[in-house]
């Protein structure tokens, strides 16, 4: 017989004990589920950080093998050949990033218009990210917003010039307002530049579209001079330093910059420019109509915008009696020079003016340049040997890109000239001269990438980044 201890757990009670006992596995059950749950999500959850950090790492690696591509270029190659002509297949480097390592393997190849693109891959165990640069050889010439490989003179009231940055922050370039490789030659004592308390005139530019403007008033002006060349004042050329001419008001930085010799200016490559032009239809219907007004069958059949000396004469001829609008478009190449009468205009939209025998701005003549984003590394104005740019009196040029001078260029009384690039002049004697007119030039660093410039072997080049983008 059971004992009464016993017989009290029969029945009722110990069917209820039975479902506490299940109630409890179950609890156990679902707590246990929910552990492993919670901890698989934890491992999953770790393991992607783990490959977000390995592909964060990877593109670092990615951008320093850009930068390593652009350091080689500017100097030596890993087998001490010149860096310019550096174009591996397939370069790699092993880098440590934090407490992880990896490599990044960087390849070069030339591109059609010049440029160099640089694809640079980064590996950080199964991480993997490629960057693809466009990159540009250009001179360091390029790096001064006003560069003159003699003399550049400002001379007479009311002499201005003003120099500041477009499209970028403040800091940015230019990195040299002014470089000069004889002298600075202030003619007059009154002259103005970069003078902050004189509001500038905001240039329209090519990414103005954008957002994009220049900053506003001007800083002091920073100086780049060969070793031997001076300051130099008033017509008996009075050399002069910074600080008096700053006790004069001129707007200068505290020092001068020196170097043993300016770095030489980018020789212009003529063929380059006449295969833009020759490929240019974009003014067949304007070549046909002035061809047909003057009866010159050639002219009339004429597709591409490479001209002689006689056919732009006739086509300046056309323009100027009103029968068209005055506007070309693309890249014109003219084999002879380009002289506009006064009061004359003449627009060039989304191209460059390349002239053999210069360019000559009679008393209120305007010449306009202009470009997009789409057309902004062109140059804007060319005038090769033995040409030069003359602006005279209430003439106006304004130029989207590198305005470039093999000669002299000549600014006269009251004449403007505004340039959102920068302004190259190459003449030996005296490069730049603004007489009593207003010089404004917003320096834009896309002219470090102008198509159409040699740079000469033993020159140094700066290597400029033009797009950077992340390859699937």
């Amino acid at each position: 017989m059971l004992p009464d201890s016993a017989r009290s757990r029969t029945g009722p009670a110990l069917r209820q004990e039975g479902a506490v006992l299940l109630l409890v596995l179950v609890l156990l059950f679902l707590v246990g589920g929910s552990s492993a749950s919670f901890v698989w999500f934890m491992n999953q959850q770790q393991a992607r950080a783990g490959e977000r950090s390995r592909a964060g790492a990877a593109l670092a690696l990615a951008e320093a093998g850009v930068h390593r591509a652009l350091s080689i270029l500017e100097t030596y190659a890993p087998d001490g050949s010149p860096g310019r002509t550096w174009r591996p297949s397939a370069y790699s480097e092993t880098h440590t990033v934090g407490a992880l390592e990896g490599r990044f393997t960087v390849a070069l190849r030339d591109h059609p218009d010049g440029s160099l693109v640089v694809t640079s891959t980064g590996v950080v165990g199964t991480g993997v990210r490629r960057l693809r640069a466009r990159v540009c050889l250009a001179s360091p010439a390029l790096l001064a917003a006003l560069y003159g490989a003699a003399t550049i003179r400002i001379e007479d009231p009311p002499a201005s010039t003003v120099i500041n940055s477009y499209g970028l922050g403040p800091g940015s370039p230019p990195w040299v307002h002014i470089a000069a490789g004889r002298e600075v030659w202030f003619a007059t004592t009154n002259v103005v530049l970069n003078d902050p308390s004189i509001p500038v005139e905001v240039i329209p530019g090519p990414l103005d579209r954008l957002g994009f403007a220049s900053l506003g008033r001007p800083g002091p002006v920073r100086l780049l001079l060969a070793r031997g060349a001076q300051l130099t004042l008033l017509r008996g050329r009075l050399h002069v330093d910074v600080q008096q001419l700053r006790a004069m008001g001129v707007h200068l930085d505290g020092t001068v910059l020196r170097v043993e010799r300016l770095p030489p200016p980018p020789e212009v490559d003529r063929a380059f420019y006449q295969g833009l032009a020759a490929s240019n239809v974009a003014n067949a219907g304007l070549n046909e109509a002035v061809g047909t007004y003057f009866g010159d069958a050639d002219l009339a059949r004429k597709r591409d915008s490479l001209y002689s000396s006689r056919q732009f004469e006739l086509l300046q001829r056309f323009l100027a009696a009103g029968l068209r609008a005055p506007i070309l478009r693309g890249v014109v190449y003219l084999r002879g020079g380009l002289g506009l009468a006064a009061g004359q205009t003449m627009w060039i939209q989304e191209g460059a003016l390349v002239a053999e025998r210069g360019v000559y701005l009679s008393e209120g003549a305007t010449l306009e340049i202009t470009h997009s984003q789409a057309t902004r590394m062109l140059p804007g104005l060319v005038t090769l040997e033995p040409g030069g740019l003359t602006i005279r009196q209430r003439g106006r040029l304004r130029a989207h890109g590198l305005v470039y001078g093999e000669r002299f260029i000549n600014v006269a009384e009251d004449a403007r000239m505004e340039v959102v690039g920068a302004v190259v002049g190459a003449d030996r004697e005296l490069s730049f001269l603004n007489a009593a007119s207003t010089v404004v030039i917003l320096y834009d660093q896309a002219v470090l990438g102008t198509p159409g410039l040699r740079l000469p072997n033993s020159a140094p080049v700066v290597a400029w980044v033009a797009s950077l983008e992340e390859l699937p």
